[in-house]
């Protein structure tokens, strides 16, 4: 079966055209989504209970990697409620702890 690449711009340009003249572009805008999905929520919990039990048994390294993950899964709500200039900040902090928290635990 041969398929047809043809194109016909003559027709395509009286086409577009009049569609141009009669036609006007609806722009919708998006309804913003939640904020946090429900998986992050459900990470956001347990990540509280992983902290308290690291608190309890004085474990270090995993309270600092505890504390670097929520601090940059909670980057959304104090870019809303703050600004981004903390949003920012947190996502540096987090990195930091982060990687503070992987070299205390090989040491």
């Amino acid at each position: 079966m041969r398929r047809d690449y043809s194109f016909d711009f003559e027709e395509e340009r009286q086409i577009s055209s009049t569609h141009r003249l009669n036609m006007h572009p609806v722009i919708e805008s998006e309804e913003p989504g939640p904020m946090y999905s429900r998986g992050q929520k459900t990470s956001m919990v347990l990540s509280v209970a992983l902290l308290a039990y690291a608190l309890v048994s004085g474990d270090v390294p995993l309270t600092f990697l505890i504390l670097s993950f929520l601090l940059f899964l909670l980057r959304p709500l104090a870019e809303k409620f703050i600004g981004l200039w903390l949003s920012n900040a947190m996502k540096g902090f987090s990195m930091a702890l982060g990687l503070g928290a992987l070299v205390l635990a090989f040491l």
